[in-house]
């Protein structure tokens, strides 16, 4: 029974659609930016991936030496992740990391520092 249900598993994983990644690799960088400015001092974010099929966001992060993952669920576009801003003097975009976003990362790395 177990070998049938990870053999069904299998085929639909392989046969399901791709995720759709709504983060471009530029704002991926721009977004770990963001993510490491507004964490607290021993936190230190390596990468984000996205899917907007699955609505949440995956976050590698050190925590106090240790790798870990943290995940931002129940994403419905970009705007529950971060917000862009043109800086008026540099024409440089600002990605500011969005309240909900900043709030379960700092739930989870609270539960992670336990």
């Amino acid at each position: 029974m177990i070998k049938f249900v990870l053999t069904l598993s299998t085929i639909s994983v392989l046969f399901s659609s791709p995720a759709f990644a709504f983060v471009s690799p530029q704002e991926e960088k721009a977004l770990i930016e963001a993510i490491n400015d507004a964490s607290p001092a021993q936190t230190h974010a390596e990468g984000i991936r996205c899917s907007l099929r699955n609505r949440m966001c995956l976050v590698r992060l050190h925590v106090a030496e240790r790798q870990a993952g943290c995940m931002i669920e129940r994403i419905a576009d970009v705007s529950d992740l971060y917000t862009e801003e043109v800086e008026r003097t540099t024409g440089k975009s600002v990605f500011t990391l969005s309240r909900y976003a900043q709030d379960s990362l700092n739930h989870c790395v609270a539960e992670l520092s336990r």
